[in-house]
């Protein structure tokens, strides 16, 4: 643990600071950022995206709104959308899927695969044919319980890591398995940064940190309480959960991590002579619980833009003015993190059968009208926010209107 020491020490001095400042991204057809992010699986999953064609024509529609970026999510649990050398294929191996989406998922883009495609890259591309950039997406840690749908769906979606290295997983106080892995383990480090590294060879323009997908990162690992026994000769099982000196521990070795996303991006961005660009969403209350120590990012130079939300369904509010103030002076952009989804909950593999079977309608998911929209922004570019982050939404409307909404508009 002498290494993480050295290496949070030269992370104090700036010694790993990226050589060029932050960068945020450019307002386009409005005077606010609009990003929305693509998951990489749910059209794959309803149907939407069969073809090629398919994809880039939804991407293709943005051309004339006011998207600014287009996030292009490339895992599901750890596996890849595209032909991975660092990771598998989402759903190959599998002989039994949990529902009749998740096998069509698999068959699209195992076809995909065995045609030479490169769906990142086909993204990438059409992005820049609709005059976005492309920021690939990268879930942190999106694993699923091992007993989730009869084994079905984790067999679908985690690697061949996660189920190798069960000691690599996040334990709790008691040593419980807690499903994630854990970023104390320079071994799972290594296992993202290698993918990142994979996709930052592809046509994009930057990347996406997604921390609301999934935590936790930490738990009690051997490598996290050995470091805090040295250097505060206590264990931190007896202490309280959010003992300031324990979340700054494992602050510090995230931090070191995106440190390490960022110089990467920085080798891949030379080769491609282009700064390449680098993004967070983080939860606004959970952040430093979660080892987000966004206040170093900022100072650090890491983030173009950074995202606050809230790890639930839709809806939610905060004051966002404490984070704009963060942010002062750092370069980097901030902007609220709408969930589109205000009710709702993802189909299991029993409703699928009985949906298939006739024997019931789909459930209903409740989501933010236009309106809404609209009165939510003006608060968010009241408080002064720089733009709008919209997950699990793909309605045209919306990407026309929510730039252009003037923070006038709250006070009526």
């Amino acid at each position: 643990m002498k290494t993480l020491w050295i290496v949070v020490l030269l992370l104090g001095t700036g010694i790993l600071a990226p050589a060029e400042g932050a960068s945020p991204p450019k307002p386009r057809n409005a005077p606010k950022v609009i990003v929305i992010n693509d998951d990489g699986f749910s059209e794959f999953f309803g149907g939407a995206y069969k073809t090629v064609d398919e994809v880039r024509k939804r991407i293709l529609r943005y051309r004339d709104t006011q998207v600014a970026v287009l996030e292009w999510c490339f895992l599901s649990g750890s596996r890849a959308n595209y032909p991975s050398k660092v990771t598998e294929l989402i759903g190959d191996g599998v002989t039994e899927f949990p529902r009749r989406g998740d096998k069509l998922v698999h068959e699209t883009l195992r076809g995909f695969a065995d045609s030479g495609v490169d769906l990142t890259q086909v993204a990438a591309k059409a992005c820049h044919e609709a005059g976005l950039p492309c920021y690939g997406s990268l879930r942190m840690n999106g694993d699923y319980p091992a007993g989730w749908m009869g084994e079905t769906l984790p067999r679908m979606l985690n690697s061949k890591f996660w189920w190798d290295h069960p000691e690599f997983r996040v334990r709790g106080a008691k040593g419980e398995d807690r499903t994630k892995l854990s970023y104390a383990f320079p071994e799972v480090r290594d296992f993202k940064l290698r993918i990142l590294r994979e996709v930052a060879e592809r046509d994009i323009d930057g990347i996406n940190l997604d921390f609301l997908r999934h935590p936790p990162f930490f738990g009690y690992e051997e490598p996290l309480t050995k470091a805090f026994k040295e250097k505060f000769g206590q264990d931190p099982r007896e202490l309280k959960a959010d003992d300031p000196r324990w979340l700054q521990l494992r602050c510090d070795v995230m931090t070191k991590f995106v440190h390490a996303v960022r110089a990467a991006l920085d080798d891949a961005g030379k080769c491609k002579g282009r700064r390449l660009g680098l993004s967070a969403r983080v939860d606004w209350r959970e952040y430093r619980a979660w080892g987000c120590d966004i206040e170093r990012w900022l100072k650090d130079g890491l983030l173009d833009y950074l995202v606050l939300a809230q790890h639930t369904l839709g809806g939610y509010e905060f004051d966002l003015k404490p984070f704009v103030a963060m942010a002062k002076g750092s370069g980097c952009a901030v902007y609220y993190g709408e969930e589109a989804t205000l009710s709702g909950h993802d189909l299991t593999a029993q409703e699928d059968k009985l949906i298939a079977a006739g024997k019931m309608k789909a459930p209903p998911r409740g989501t933010l009208s236009l309106d809404q929209y609209r009165a939510r922004a003006a608060k968010w570019y009241a408080m002064g926010a720089d733009g709008v982050h919209l997950f699990n939404e793909g309605r045209l409307d919306v990407m026309r209107q929510l730039g252009s909404v003037s923070p006038a508009e709250a006070t009526r």
